[in-house]
């Protein structure tokens, strides 16, 4: 009679390790850093360039990205920085995309467009963050490296200086 020995061990190593490359496979963020890059950047074409930068990025940094404990959190942080670099060199261009060119937009949503684009990258980041994703002080201080207090006074910030420039 030969006595069979059932182990979870290799199954749950296996189970692992599929969720790690699961977890580290670029494809599987791009609805999260197409989203991410929209919610900071307000136009489609700027988001798909970002996004397109983010995935190259991820593909090239594919060890580093298993080796973080929240890898998602990596990805929006890489996102923010990407975005915010985005809007510095776009900061002078043209005032409305041609991607929000072709799209109807209401006269409200033309004038939020607007105050938008005359905050600082960094304020529009926060406020992409907070009301479009709505992520909390504790993911928005993971993806910029900053204190929540810190994040807590420059969202306030962000939020009257857009009142300013809306009430301008």
């Amino acid at each position: 009679m030969a006595i069979v020995l059932h182990s979870n061990i290799r199954s749950e190593a296996v189970s692992q390790r599929e969720r790690c490359e699961s977890a580290c496979d670029p494809a599987n963020y791009r609805e999260f850093v197409f989203r991410c890059a929209l919610a900071i950047c307000g136009e489609p074409e700027g988001a798909e360039d970002i996004a397109q930068d983010v995935l190259l990025l991820l593909l090239r940094a594919k060890r580093k990205l298993a080796q973080v404990d929240s890898p998602s959190a990596w990805v929006r942080k890489v996102t923010v920085r990407s975005a915010t670099r985005y809007l510095r060199r776009k900061r002078h261009s043209d005032p409305i995309p041609e991607g929000l060119q072709a799209i109807e937009l209401s006269p409200e949503r033309l004038a939020v467009f607007e105050t938008l684009r005359k905050l600082e990258p960094e304020q529009r980041a926060l406020l992409g963050m907070a009301l479009n994703q709505g992520l909390s002080y504790r993911e928005i201080a993971e993806a910029l490296d900053i204190p929540e207090g810190t994040v807590a006074s420059r969202l306030n910030a962000a939020k009257k200086a857009f009142q300013r420039k809306w009430d301008l």
